[in-house]
């Protein structure tokens, strides 16, 4: 496994590239395009998990996608950053760590979303006294995990126009991959099964909890489906001999491709449920998008006036 990665480490440094062969116009705006939905989601989020999901983001955005789409940046970086080293190894270890956060802190909400229908009496008394130990399980957990980068050595060898940042592997056994399906997996199966069982429960209380069995098969749907996309990528990695990406780069380019969206889908899917079944927050979107057109609009005639009044002074 080790002589595998040394040879893709190696492949890849011969072969690097800013270059995606679209035009750059092409790679501006796919780069705005993804600004516009990520941002407006992340902030969706609730407080704790919103400091996850945006520090994940905004490590995203600087330097991952940014070095992706716009090809005059990762161009600079490359020289700077081609060789082993530990310039990017903060970086590296804190972007894996919040997605790891962020993948623990989702199966904590199924965990809380379970206790709360099966377990109501319990629920509120339960959640007051172990609240701050799972926080801390949410913060510490991820460190398990990411120690590996931490003290590795990492790389920036762009190929074809995608951002990719190769560590050292000093161990065969620790490898980041092995926690995303160890975590994602776990939660996959307990989301499943957490679902089944509120859903049979809610189903017994009569027509009345109609809606609230659509919204928790939505999020369900979404959740579920989020993961077990992760799950397929991360074995496909496992599995699939580096040999293969050596020898097929269009094969690389699209699990690049799919891991990127894969990180969008389960990072944001929360907030996209919240549009979907919460009324009040597509109600306040939707006031607060007029508002800020209707404030727009007396900036103008405002404008429009103090113009008119200049002019007819000066005549």
């Amino acid at each position: 496994m080790m002589v595998e990665i040394d040879a893709a480490v190696e492949y890849l440094r011969a072969r690097i590239s800013c270059d995606s062969g679209d035009t750059d116009v092409s790679q501006y705006t796919k780069f705005g395009i993804q600004l516009v939905y990520v941002l407006p989601f992340a902030f969706l989020y609730f407080s704790f998990l919103m400091a996850i999901t945006i520090l994940f983001l905004v490590l995203d955005i600087s330097f991952t996608r940014i070095t992706t789409y716009i090809r005059p940046v990762c161009e600079y970086f490359v020289p700077l950053l081609k060789d082993d080293a530990y310039y990017l190894t903060p970086y590296f270890t804190l972007y894996l760590y919040a997605q790891f956060a962020k993948m623990l802190s989702t199966l904590t909400m199924s965990i809380n979303r379970y206790t709360s229908v099966n377990y109501p009496l319990l629920h509120k008394s339960l959640w007051l006294q172990h609240c701050s130990k799972a926080i801390f399980a949410i913060l510490l957990i991820p460190i398990l995990f990411v120690w590996p980068v931490a003290i590795a050595k990492t790389s920036f060898l762009p190929n074809k126009g995608q951002t990719i940042i190769m560590y050292e592997h000093h161990f065969a056994w620790a490898r980041t991959s092995f926690g995303r399906i160890l975590i994602g997996g776990s939660t996959l199966i307990f989301t499943v099964f957490s679902s089944v069982v509120t859903t049979y429960k809610l189903s017994k209380l009569g027509k009345h909890m109609r809606k609230v069995e659509i919204s928790l098969t939505v999020a369900t749907v979404f959740t579920s489906f989020g993961f077990a996309l992760m799950l397929v990528v991360q074995i496909f990695q496992l599995v699939v001999p580096l040999d293969s990406f050596v020898e097929d780069p269009w094969m690389a380019t699209f699990l690049l491709g799919a891991t990127q969206f894969v990180n969008d889908f389960y990072m944001l899917s929360g907030p996209i449920v919240l549009i979907i079944l919460d009324k009040k927050i597509r109600r306040s979107i939707l006031h607060c998008s007029l508002r800020r057109t209707n404030s727009d609009k007396r900036i103008i005639e405002v404008s429009a006036r103090a113009v008119t009044i200049t002019e007819t002074h000066m005549f």
